[in-house]
């Protein structure tokens, strides 16, 4: 199974366009049937919502997603980046940067979005990361959207977990949700180096980042069940396929949304499955969880968005609304590698493999620990860096190299897979904004236009190198030298011109080095102002009936972390405001 997998990935093309989604044997549409809710997209979100709705015996529910079933190669976490090449994504990259990705083939970051039951929580990282309270408070404070403080949604964080790992600070977190949430077990050893370097730096460690005090160095908190990855799809449907009111419509995508232009509400949506077009009525309502850019591509194809921008595609305008604009995502800078004198590790792809067919550990050594500061240390402000540290497998070049950087990047970083690890530094609140938008308004075009504009505010730069600079700083430090350890300098391509380790040749570096972690968010946002925002603090958007958008793009904002606890947290609270809009709430 794991060689079949890893074979796969390794010959697979990423698909031109949609075709194989898209084509039709006639030119008939089938009704669907009706139902109470209709939902677009069955990951992070999506799959939460479903869920949650059905609960409501006398409701009925259709779950669409254009992707298949997951299969138990999804559940090796150490293995996801394969996966990133697989049917099981749509296979996306930014357009054309002219700041960031400088290093990546064609200037273009690759940005791989779930095309699965789970969405991305079935072929990512895992890392269960909320944020910090204050991302929640600026949700109210900043965008006006009441309801949403932090204190407001941390019943739903609580809601869907059930955390077992120890010490954890257990009023924050639940003990009966769906989603089990554990610490990995530690299979290098790094540990001490890590609580050293930090702690010199003079950040502390934290038993538990999603508790109290985010700040720190920690162990990582990952959707993770004994050995096994927990996605939504595992949580969230699988033991609930059964319930009668809800169904389940794998391989169907969702070409538009069918609104009424006199009422201008939601009357259901078309798709096609297995090359038949389809129309599902929806009686009460339309649910969007299509995730950051997907969400945007069904609504701009429905008609709403930016007027000017459906002109431009010869889309009808249904609702002028910046829908894609105002796209943020986490950017991460690559290129800084610790080498110590010494092995981190020696196990073979093969050994880890038996382990986890044991049921020994799980094969997740390419993460241990993270760590979340700030720049000037103020453990009460928000986070404004985040440090992974990611320890590199032997594993074949495509498993390895997802980031997509071009031959000669490649080339020039050596890594030492046993003496070798990287340590990401992490952008958590970039100024940085972008964009996405279609090449047409056709369903065929398979990539929308995914620009996120990356490094192209001065202060992006500034604050990722501050980020590089602690941790240089501490190069020739006890804690460096108690553990033979070094920070590895690289010759990097176009960088030449400047002195190594220099502020230009880091910010050099940056410019080349610097990727994305995947997390588009804010391209639907929540506010109050239409001008501004595409939904209201009800995710109902603005001016259209029957229909919400419910997943990361409803995000006002990115939070200090990684984006998927915040959007299951999103769908939690928007299953309750739904089931109260309909007096079902108990």
């Amino acid at each position: 199974m794991v060689q079949s997998n890893i074979s796969a990935a390794q010959n697979y093309v990423i698909p031109k366009n949609n075709y194989d989604l898209v084509k039709t044997v006639n030119s008939t549409t089938v009704e669907y049937g009706s139902y109470d809710f209709i939902i677009i997209g069955a990951g992070a979100a999506g799959a939460v919502v479903a869920n949650r709705l059905s609960e409501i015996r006398g409701w009925k529910i259709l779950l669409l997603d254009a992707g298949g079933e997951d299969n138990d190669f999804n559940k090796i976490l150490g293995l996801y980046g394969y996966e990133l090449f697989s049917p099981k994504t749509w296979g996306y990259n930014t357009t054309f940067q002219k700041n960031g990705c400088l290093g990546m083939i064609n200037q273009r970051c690759f940005l791989p979005q779930g095309k699965v039951i789970g969405g991305g929580t079935t072929i990512n990282g895992a890392v269960y990361a909320r944020g910090h309270p204050e991302d929640f408070n600026r949700w109210v404070s900043v965008y006006n959207n009441s309801g949403w403080s932090y204190d407001e949604v941390l019943p739903y964080f609580k809601k869907s977990e059930k955390a077992v790992f120890e010490p954890r600070d257990r009023f924050y977190h639940g003990d009966n949700g769906y989603v089990t949430i554990s610490q990995p077990p530690v299979t290098s050893n790094l540990g001490p180096l890590m609580r050293d370097i930090f702690k010199e730096g003079g950040v502390e460690y934290n038993y538990d980042y999603n508790g109290k005090c985010e700040h720190g160095l920690s162990i990582a908190e990952l959707f993770l069940k004994g050995n096994e990855r927990v996605s939504t799809a595992s949580a969230f449907l699988d033991n609930f396929r059964s319930r009668e009111n809800l169904r389940i419509s794998l391989n169907s995508f969702v070409t538009k949304i069918v609104i009424d232009n006199v009422t201008k509400s939601a009357r259901g949506v078309e798709f096609v499955k297995n090359g038949q077009k389809y129309f599902a009525k929806a009686d009460k309502e339309v649910i969007v969880s299509a995730g950051g850019v997907n969400s945007v591509q069904v609504l701009l194809l429905s008609g709403i968005g930016p007027e000017k921008h459906l002109k431009e595609i010869n889309v009808p305008l249904v609702k002028n609304l910046p829908v894609g604009e105002y796209l943020q995502d986490h950017v991460m800078f690559i290129g800084l590698v610790i080498r110590i004198n010494g092995t981190i590790y020696n196990d073979t792809l093969r050994e880890l493999l038996m382990r986890y067919r044991r049921n020994q550990r799980p094969l997740i050594s390419f993460l241990e620990n993270i760590a979340f500061t700030n720049i000037d240390k103020d453990t009460k402000k928000r986070p404004d860096i985040e440090y992974i540290v990611s320890l590199p497998l032997n594993l074949p070049d495509r498993g390895s190299t997802y980031v997509s950087l071009n031959k000669e990047y490649l080339a020039a970083i050596k890594i030492n897979t046993t003496s070798d690890f990287f340590l990401f530094t992490m952008l958590m609140h970039p100024k940085s904004r972008g964009t996405v938008k279609l090449q047409s308004n056709s369903p065929l075009d398979r990539i929308p236009l995914i620009d996120p504009n990356y490094l192209a505010e001065e202060e992006d730069i500034e604050k990722l190198y501050q980020g590089v600079k602690f941790i240089v700083n501490l190069n020739n430090t006890e804690a460096f030298r108690k553990h033979g350890a070094q920070v590895v300098a690289f010759d990097y391509p176009n960088c030449e011109t400047f002195k190594k380790f220099s502020k230009g040749w880091w910010q050099c570096a940056i410019r080349h080095m610097s990727t994305t972690i995947y997390h588009p968010v804010s391209t639907a946002r929540m506010g109050s102002d239409p001008s501004v925002s595409v939904i209201n603090t009800n995710l109902q958007v603005h001016d259209i009936s029957k229909l919400r958008v419910v997943c990361s793009s409803s995000m006002p904002e990115l939070n200090s972390g990684h984006t998927t606890a915040p959007t299951i947290m999103i769908a939690e609270k928007a299953s309750d405001i739904i089931k109260k809009y309909y007096g079902k709430l108990r």
